[in-house]
């Protein structure tokens, strides 16, 4: 269904649904420090986090993602936290959705407008 990614309290956030899978984590540079033996993360199946991020990391893991096809969204950081600990869709995906109606929404101000 899709591929994600969101940078929420200094944490990334990379995620999947449906049937696509999480990124090969060897698609990072090693350089970036994000899935090193001295950095702080944890992956299950669906959901990769990178605590406490540098910002110039993020933004080259961010380059990195969109080359492969994952989409920045804004979703709460307590709604990834529980599909990273349940897997459970449901809440990602209001989230997701909800995010995409106000984006919408407001478009459709502008333009009206």
């Amino acid at each position: 269904m899709g591929k994600y990614y969101s940078l929420e309290n200094g944490n990334l956030y990379i995620f999947t649904t449906g049937v696509d899978s999480l990124l090969d984590l060897f698609a990072f540079p090693r350089e970036l420090n994000l899935f090193e033996a001295n950095s702080a993360w944890r992956i299950s199946p669906r959901v990769a986090v990178v605590e406490n991020i540098l910002h110039w990391n993020a933004e080259k893991a961010k380059i990195i993602l969109s080359l492969h096809d994952y989409e920045e969204v804004t979703v709460e950081s307590e709604r990834i936290e529980s599909y990273f600990l349940d897997a459970d869709e449901g809440g990602i995906l209001d989230g997701i959705a909800l995010k995409l109606d106000l984006h919408l929404q407001e478009i459709s101000e502008t333009e009206d407008a």
